[in-house]
């Protein structure tokens, strides 16, 4: 494998990383064959060993579109938070570790924006009690309502960034969310 970076979140895969939290995809990566980034699970269309990473100009950035990214900067942020405490409240070790595959995988989504808007830190959000969420089909009925809105949330708010690289982002970033959406579906069918 040569040495190949994410376009989307700038993180480098090797095959000391090629396979990180490989329980948020559907498809596994293999040492041969990456399908997705292992950081924030962009698919492979977004992975290049020659292209520089996506950049904007915060300084350039209307209001509105910095609006938006802080705002998917606290979504992700709340996501990346519900899951770390999912992955401790669920029983089950298979969805433990979804859990917390899924919340490095959010959190990286928030740096990302993070990084977009030209924000100076992650925001440290109020952190609501999930223990209510007291069974694994509790907890994943409360994580498929999250994909839902965070894929909603892209979509809903692609047309109100003044950028075409935001936007092609919050498609790439979407599609990741649709892909957690199946998963927390799949292990909710199968529970």
């Amino acid at each position: 494998m040569g040495g190949i970076k994410c376009l989307i979140c700038s993180m480098n895969i090797n095959p000391k990383s090629y396979n990180l939290n490989s329980y948020s995809f559907l498809e596994k990566n293999e040492e041969r064959r990456i399908i997705n980034c292992p950081f924030c699970g962009v698919s492979r269309i977004y992975l290049d060993s020659e292209n520089d990473i996506y950049v904007v100009d915060d300084r350039g950035l209307d209001k509105d579109s910095l609006k938006v990214l802080d705002h998917a900067m606290k979504l992700e942020v709340f996501n990346g938070e519900f899951y770390e405490e999912a992955s401790r409240l669920a029983d089950d070790e298979d969805l433990k570790q979804t859990f917390n595959d899924l919340s490095k995988i959010e959190f990286t989504h928030a740096r990302i924006h993070k990084r977009l808007g030209g924000f100076e830190r992650l925001p440290k959000l109020h952190r609501p009690d999930y223990t209510r969420h007291n069974t694994d089909d509790l907890l994943l009925i409360e994580a498929s309502h999250r994909e839902e809105h965070a894929i909603l949330f892209y979509k809903k708010n692609s047309d109100k960034v003044s950028s075409g690289i935001i936007k092609q982002i919050f498609g790439a970033l979407s599609d990741v969310e649709e892909q957690h959406g199946i998963i927390t579906k799949r292990h909710l069918a199968n529970g």
